[in-house]
């Protein structure tokens, strides 16, 4: 485990203490967390260490192994494969297995047991706890077990008696923690989520409806509590909405395995209806709701007759310059299949229409409905470039990063590269890496000298990049590349980068013998060596190379 000592003990310090606070020394759980995770560590049962950045990995050997992810930053979201909820021995040996290559492992164990603090008097956790009821009667964060007890609420057996359930196990929580501590949304989600799996039905075949029912009721949940506090998301929060979103097709899927029994129907009816409760709702963001309501037409809601029913609902609608409303028709347009009404639509949409491909990139290419991801595709061209220039250079750069591997490229290659071709030049300069090894591919060499003269890279950033291809299938046309090479290095004027520009010449050589047109490189070197022949020191280095006699 390589890890640079100073580096690595800066991290430790503050996760020491986060971890300190978490695991009270003075109850039984703190106590076997940190017993277990010591006597782990001390047996060697801790290997494959690695710490990169803000994170460690390893694997800990218990009676089961287990993948162990500790976040040095926020040590509370660190990660473990064992069922355990929350910091756990694998993750605490991971620790101690880290924290002994800076200090004494025995030391932070007293430093630890020293914060044992005497319990409360009787009284004093009486008043304690009537405080922080009365704190938290209004939100319902925090009430007594005896009240829970009596308002415990059975799940039922219909999809009304579901929703109700769900919102009786929404209230128990406190979704102000995604206001206060916006950094743990996702990880508040999953704990949600966790819990409301917990009231899942005993029975296997109802487990994935359940699934689809929780995740679709918080998806819609907490989409509102964002709203109505106007909280706005940055890419790495939406992760909650990802996951929620993957759990949801995690349902889908294990629905799909076997024909659904005739007591799901209801249960199926009522979503659509819901579904149609969120479009016609504008308190709901226009992303999430064209998320969701494109996953559960694609997924659930295959009949036809429910989607004609759907298209004549959504054309008579008030809202027609709802951007929504327009890709909810389109989507329902390209399921069924009526391209001329889907392109016309495509007309109608702006640069949003970037916004929401993923989806269908991604559906279409596995569904190989290969006629309806041309049409969006070819749409998308024509507003890339708008919607790039719209964006600061990060938020440009990394939206082009996620385009690009979502697209269907080894598909389009074979197809039609000449579109590909137009795609990726619409994107450029974010799209250089990506277009280069089109450029390689497509063995089109002329194209890549002629991108990185435009791009203005280095002779060494481009040798990683395909120059040593092109120099050894067309070497002709790395000639150029060379001869601003050699300058380049030249003008430095210093001993390394005249022997950088000697093996460029080099180079240069030996292309020139390949084309035989050796008396063409007598000529250039000549005129080399007597444009800088007061550079003592390059002609002394192009004497060593054998550039030149001795």
């Amino acid at each position: 485990m390589a890890i640079r000592i100073e580096e690595l003990k800066d991290k430790l310090i503050p996760m020491s203490r986060a971890i300190q606070g978490e695991l009270n020394p003075g109850t039984d759980e703190g106590r076997n967390i940190v017993s277990k995770g010591l006597l782990l560590f001390r047996q060697n049962l801790v290997s494959n260490v690695k710490v990169r950045d803000e994170e460690a990995s390893a694997d800990v050997q218990d009676v089961t192994p287990v993948s162990v992810r500790l976040d040095l930053q926020f040590p509370l979201l660190s990660k473990c494969s064992c069922p355990y909820s929350g910091w756990c021995r694998h993750q605490m040996a991971t620790f101690f297995m880290i924290y002994n290559k800076v200090a004494r492992v025995s030391e932070w164990i007293q430093d630890w047991r020293s914060q044992e603090s005497s319990p409360a008097s009787d009284t004093g956790d009486k008043s304690s706890l009537d405080e922080l009821l009365k704190k938290h009667s209004d939100s319902g964060a925090l009430r007594k077990a005896s009240d829970l007890l009596q308002e415990r609420k059975t799940r039922g057996n219909t999809p009304d008696e579901w929703w109700e359930f769900f919102e009786t196990l929404l209230q128990k929580e406190d979704l102000q923690l995604l206001e206060r501590q916006p950094y743990l949304m996702d990880v508040i989600i999953q704990n949600i989520y966790k819990r409301f799996n917990k009231e899942a039905p005993f029975e296997r075949e109802w487990k994935p409806l359940y699934q689809l029912f929780a995740t679709f009721f918080l998806t819609l949940k907490v989409d509102l509590f964002l709203q109505r506090r106007d909280i706005a998301l940055n890419r790495e929060q939406y992760a909650l909405f990802d996951f929620l979103l993957d759990e949801m097709e995690d349902a889908v899927e294990k629905l799909s395995v076997h024909a659904m029994p005739f007591s799901f129907d209801p249960f199926i009816a009522f979503l659509k209806e819901k579904s149609r409760e969120m479009s016609e709702d504008p308190k709901h963001s226009s992303e999430i709701k064209a998320e969701v309501y494109r996953f559960i037409w694609y997924y659930l809601f295959k009949q036809k007759a429910w989607r004609r029913e759907e298209v004549k609902r959504l054309e008579a609608a008030e809202s027609q310059d709802d951007s929504f409303i327009k890709i909810a028709l389109l989507h329902q347009y390209l399921l069924l299949e009526e391209m001329e009404k889907a392109e016309e639509m495509v007309d109608k949409i702006g640069t949003e229409l970037v916004v929401h491909s993923e989806f269908w990139l991604v559906k279409f290419v596995l569904s190989k409905r290969y006629e309806a991801l041309l049409l969006l595709l070819k749409a998308i061209l024509t507003r890339l470039p708008s919607y790039i220039e719209e964006r600061d250079h990060y938020e440009a750069s990394s939206f082009v990063r996620w385009f690009v591997r979502k697209l269907p490229t080894e598909w389009l290659m074979e197809r039609d590269p000449a579109f590909l071709r137009e795609l990726l030049l619409s994107m450029l300069p974010f799209s250089y890496y990506s277009y280069t090894e089109f450029l390689l591919n497509a063995k089109s060499y002329r194209e890549w000298v002629e991108l990185q003269k435009y791009m203005g890279y280095s002779i060494a950033e481009m040798e990683n990049i395909g120059l040593r291809e092109v120099y050894k299938e067309s070497p002709e046309l790395a000639l150029p590349l060379y001869y601003n090479g050699v300058i380049d290095a030249i003008e430095q004027k210093n001993r390394d980068s005249y022997r950088q520009a000697v093996r460029y010449l080099k180079k240069i050589r030996t292309i020139y013998k390949k084309l035989k047109q050796t008396d063409k490189w007598d000529a250039y070197i000549e005129y080399i060596l007597e444009k800088y022949k007061r550079l003592r020191a390059f002609q002394e280095e192009c004497r060593k190379g054998k550039l030149i006699d001795a």
